[in-house]
């Protein structure tokens, strides 16, 4: 059996997760953030620092961005910080204004829906689930004289998989041989044992990299994220694309502060992995076909409704349908506390059984 869900309603109302606001006693499947929750460090910064936000935010994030520079080891010439990955996504359009645009899917629709605002011609290409929707050199024979922007997600989102360096040179390789930008979304990458590619900077002035302290430290309230580009133009076009003030005094000291906590992401991925290897055998178990994550978040397909069965159960979880390529059977989770992961399990089971 196949959950109906109306293409409209669901594109305008369940088009990310996270909104549970008027909801009641539900615990948060549907937004992938950091289950360690938001540093304590960072709380403690923001009422030290409370006082100041009187004043307007620094416009160039200067001490954000030195932090940044030293979280990331690239020179701090080589960042901008946004207001989240979408707004990076709009600077990038505004900058590029691209005519063909080259995305996969499913993937994250952030970036598509910045796009329009260029209104360029959106080229997709199909990942398949047999092969976990992982993205392969096949998006080779898609980059073409007429592609401007190529755009790619590690780990994918909403299917949790990386894309390998070496794919991702072959790509910017081909990319560059049309004069194309490849806009590379790593915004879940600190979830996962990969490297970024930030080393590639120095190697492909047509490299954008977007991050986002957003999923890693639990801080999506804040909206902030970063650019990195090896093209200083660019990286300049992107930077003055945005609105002055955008990223706020709250969210500079809160990303300064974060960032200044030893080990902290360590700890997330030796703790993200261990919880999601018990969620991903508790689907198995429950009849899920389940799709391998790197990151915080496992995407699945259910042979069965689960949406209101476990809205009922108090656990909300988000619902892929509006994910081109996937339909109403597919729906992912986040990887949160051991406590939390345990319930949703049990609530599971009684659904299923």
């Amino acid at each position: 059996m196949v959950e109906q869900v109306n293409k409209d309603e669901t594109m305008s109302r369940f088009q990310h997760g996270g909104d549970t606001y008027g909801m009641k006693d539900v615990v948060d499947f549907s937004a992938s953030l950091n289950p360690l929750g938001m540093p304590v460090q960072v709380i403690r910064m923001l009422k030290v620092k409370a006082a100041s936000f009187e004043a307007y935010p620094d416009p160039q994030c200067r001490e954000l961005v030195a932090a940044l520079a030293e979280h990331e080891k690239v020179p701090a010439e080589r960042i901008v910080a946004t207001a989240g990955a979408r707004d990076a996504g709009a600077r990038i359009t505004e900058a590029l204004k691209p005519r063909k645009v080259l995305v996969c899917s499913p993937c994250y629709s952030g970036y598509e829906q910045a796009f329009q605002l260029a209104r360029p011609r959106v080229v997709h290409h199909s990942l398949v689930a047999s092969e976990n929707f992982d993205v392969t050199e096949r998006i080779l024979d898609y980059i073409d004289p007429e592609i401007d922007l190529v755009v790619l997600c590690t780990p994918n989102n909403p299917t949790g998989r990386v894309i390998s360096h070496e794919l991702l040179r072959k790509v910017l390789i081909a990319a560059a041989s049309c004069d194309a930008k490849v806009l590379v979304d790593e915004c879940f990458i600190d979830f996962t044992d990969s490297a970024s590619c930030t080393p590639l900077l120095d190697e492909f002035q047509n490299l954008i990299i977007v991050k986002a302290l957003t999923k890693s430290h639990a801080m999506a309230g804040f909206r902030l994220g970063y650019c990195l580009c090896g093209d200083s133009e660019l990286l300049e076009a992107i930077r003055s694309s945005g609105a002055p003030w955008a990223v706020s005094s709250p969210a500079q000291v809160a990303g300064v502060a974060a960032l200044g906590v030893p080990r902290y992401l360590e700890l997330t991925r030796e703790y993200v992995a261990e919880e999601r290897a018990k969620l991903e055998e508790g689907l198995r178990e429950c009849g899920m076909q389940v799709v391998p994550s790197h990151a915080n978040f496992i995407l699945f397909q259910s042979p069965i409704p689960l949406y209101d069965a476990l809205l009922e159960r108090g656990y909300v979880i988000r619902r892929c349908g509006n994910f081109r390529g996937l339909d109403a059977s597919w729906y992912r989770i986040a990887v949160r506390t051991t406590v939390q992961n345990k319930g949703f399990l049990a609530a599971l089971r009684e659904v299923v059984a």
